[in-house]
């Protein structure tokens, strides 16, 4: 025991989680953000057909504890006996619409653990009619125990929907980006790319998102094909639509307008958002978007369609642009009128979403929540 206050991040969604590398992660930001605050932090990932626990010290004072599971579908059920084991004093539950959110509030109640729910959606999206009537009524489960043990939002449009559902006082607690991990380029935009390899001479859109039918990279195709030769696509992410992106790219003739990279180093990542234009989103039911926040730290105007996390990070027009159509956005491209955008994209970054300032959030709520102060 060296005295210091010790966190758990509890994942409870099993999916592409835990890849270090890769991904700007959300739990390990925040994690570092603790760390500051002298608190050691264990991330919790659940992994299906895990024969036993692996822990990996990835950084002083953060652990990552990649946990057996059981699953239905995406819902992950693990055993918590770990939260024990490791003394854990405050539980950062990212309950969402999960299956087995209201197993471990019981648990963390039952043994005098401090915990909050943490929450960037409540419904699903699935257009499968009897999975989504399953989905709610496990959302509605759900939001018994938020009313029980009190719930903080990521968005202000998810907190609106816990009000509708009879919740009050829920704060908006927005996910932030860890500036201390991302590098600004120190070359100019022609050096930039040089180095990637793609034109200068050409208007830059970037893509970046997993190759899967929520993320819509077929729409980025389809936008690029209605804009003029002065324009490229840069697409970088990986999925179960990955081939049927590059059969599309050939079909379209975009063979030399589109520069696609399956994954590069989440360190690497900077170069792109800086060498590009434009970010574009089309994923209408985005939570949040870190990829988002990082272009805009990088000062490159995002284009995107309306959604929760856009709505709550852009404001449409000065720092970005929020769009109610496909065709909206490549109207927005084509007939952009400020150069700013970048620069106050960056400044809103610093100054709201950066998870040094909701970290020191989380804990103020958690203190309220249990004798953690």
């Amino acid at each position: 025991m060296n005295g210091r206050k010790r966190w758990a991040i509890l994942e409870l969604y099993c999916g592409e989680s835990g890849k270090i590398g890769f991904y700007n992660s959300q739990e390990l930001g925040l994690a570092r953000a603790l760390r500051e605050k002298e608190i050691e932090t264990t991330i919790v990932y659940p992994v299906k057909g895990l024969k036993r626990a692996e822990l990996q010290e990835v950084e002083s004072g953060i652990t990552i504890l990649r946990q057996p599971c059981r699953t239905v579908g995406i819902h992950a059920f693990y055993d918590l006996q770990f939260l024990l084991d490791r003394k854990i004093d405050v539980v950062h539950l990212d309950s969402d619409n999960q299956m087995y959110a209201p197993a471990v509030m019981r648990f963390c109640g039952k043994h005098g653990i401090t915990f909050y729910n943490y929450v960037g959606t409540i419904y699903s999206d699935t257009e499968n009619r009897w999975k989504r009537k399953v989905m709610d009524l496990i959302s509605a489960r759900n939001i018994r125990y938020f009313k029980k043990y009190g719930v903080a939002a990521k968005t202000e449009a998810v907190r609106q929907v816990l009000e509708k559902r009879g919740l009050s006082c829920v704060p908006v607690i927005p996910v932030g980006l860890d500036t201390s991990q991302i590098k600004k380029a120190g070359e100019n935009k022609k050096e930039l790319c040089e180095k990637l390899g793609i034109p200068y001479d050409k208007k830059r859109l970037l893509f970046v998102g997993r190759m899967e039918n929520y993320k819509r990279p077929l729409a980025a195709l389809k936008l690029l094909e209605n804009l003029d030769a002065g324009y490229v696509l840069i697409m970088i992410g990986n999925g179960s639509l990955r081939g049927e992106v590059e059969a599309e790219i050939r079909k379209m003739g975009l063979e030399q307008r589109v520069f696609y990279r399956r994954q590069i180093p989440n360190i690497e990542m900077y170069r792109y958002y800086s060498a590009a234009d434009y970010y574009i989103n089309f994923n209408t039911h985005e939570i949040f978007g870190m990829s988002i926040l990082e272009a805009m730290y990088q000062e490159c105007t995002v284009v995107a369609r309306r959604a929760p996390g856009p709505e709550e990070m852009i404001e449409n027009g000065c720092t970005g642009f929020l769009c109610d159509s496909d065709e909206e956005m490549r109207d927005c491209i084509i007939q952009r009128k400020s150069d700013k955008i970048g620069e106050r994209a960056r400044q809103r970054v610093e100054s709201v979403f950066t998870w040094s300032r909701s970290a020191e959030k989380l804990i103020d709520y958690a203190a309220k929540r249990g004798n953690v102060s």
